[in-house]
């Protein structure tokens, strides 16, 4: 077993596990989208950034083991400002239609910019349009409202053992 600090509380778990694994087991909370347990590690959404100590720069808590003796801070001013600049990135390039959206209510990135009183996104810029409709007959999904995080692709490819879709 493999002992770490996270946030000041001491976690034991086994040797294999990642950051955000032994965070969820202690109850600790590091926001992601692009993590799924049925996936491989991927890191893509950059939202579990944390602070381990000793480490030049954060990591992703969703791809980095732990180690024995190892200290995570999974919040402070640094990561928070990260956070929240990608959820601002995020929305930047996505509907802001989330009154009328099937996801409202059930969606993380609308809780998190809640959580990070998102009322205006500071980025601006040509955004990307796509038809509504995407031209696969088996699988639907609204490519304005991808945020690139690699879940639905890997998903197919992962889970369910085709790659019949991809990231454009």
């Amino acid at each position: 077993m493999i002992t770490l600090m996270i946030d000041g509380k001491y976690i034991e778990v086994p040797e294999g596990t990642t950051i955000l694994e032994a965070a969820r087991q202690a109850s600790i909370y590091i926001p992601t989208l692009c993590d799924d347990p049925r996936l491989e590690p991927y890191g893509a959404c950059r939202l579990c950034l944390v602070q381990v100590k000793g480490m030049p720069r954060p990591v992703t808590a969703c791809t980095t083991p732990v180690s024995d003796g190892m200290e995570v801070q999974t919040s402070n001013e640094q990561i928070e400002r990260i956070r929240k600049t990608i959820v601002e990135l995020l929305l930047s390039d996505h509907p802001n239609d989330c009154m009328v959206c099937e996801k409202a209510g059930d969606c993380t990135l609308q809780e998190l910019a809640y959580f990070y009183n998102l009322r205006e996104n500071r980025f601006w810029g040509e955004r990307r349009q796509y038809s509504k409709k995407d031209a696969n007959p088996f699988i639907e999904r609204d490519m304005e409202k991808c945020v690139l995080c690699g879940k639905c692709v890997r998903v197919c490819e992962e889970v369910q053992g085709v790659a019949a879709i991809e990231i454009a």
